[in-house]
């Protein structure tokens, strides 16, 4: 699996539970684990890398595991 297609699943995979969720990605740009919504955005859309504290904070506003995350 290429770098641009794990990227494109992980942004699928973290869209599909917040969604599940109710939540949307204004949601995930508020509190202590804040996200902007343009990064959330990027994310989701497969164009951007992740950083280790961004699946973090993803992950405590989705309240998952990180690995959850990666589990593609």
């Amino acid at each position: 699996m290429e770098l641009e297609e794990f990227l494109e699943k992980i942004g699928r995979k973290i869209q599909k539970i917040r969604k599940d969720r109710g939540l949307t990605q204004e949601n995930l740009d508020e509190g202590e684990f804040a996200i902007p919504v343009r990064t959330l955005q990027d994310i989701e859309a497969g164009k951007a890398n992740l950083t280790a504290s961004s699946l973090l904070k993803i992950a405590k506003q989705l309240n998952v595991k990180p690995k959850d995350l990666l589990d593609v």
